[in-house]
């Protein structure tokens, strides 16, 4: 199942790269027209929620900041030592456990996963 990714900034270009690979639609908040480099978390949220699109993010201000209904989907991961091989695989095998209607809200990207 294909799945439209948004990238936050702290997120490595090549997660990106990968998960296109798999066949997956991916912005990079840098690259979007109205967000760009320093685009606050609200704004990410908001835009999430627009164009249904799952934010991945090392950011945790997206969990204590903002409400579930801020945004459509937050996959956020704890362990910044993930490669970006890693962090795209553990997406990309979500997305082949569970249907795209299951992509809203807060989730936890792990190693769990490979």
């Amino acid at each position: 199942m294909a799945v439209s990714f948004l990238l936050d900034e702290n997120m490595e270009p090549q997660v990106g790269h990968r998960l296109e690979a798999y066949g997956h639609t991916v912005e990079s908040v840098e690259d979007i027209s109205g967000l760009g480099l320093g685009a606050t978390d609200t704004e990410i949220a908001t835009y999430s929620k627009e164009t249904e699109s799952v934010v991945l993010t090392y950011d945790d201000d997206f969990l204590t900041e903002h409400e579930p209904a801020d945004y459509h989907c937050v996959i956020f991961f704890a362990d910044e030592s993930l490669s970006a091989t890693q962090v795209s695989d553990i997406v990309h095998e979500m997305t082949e456990a569970y249907p795209e209607s299951a992509f809203t809200g807060p989730q936890f990207g792990g190693t769990e996963w490979l």
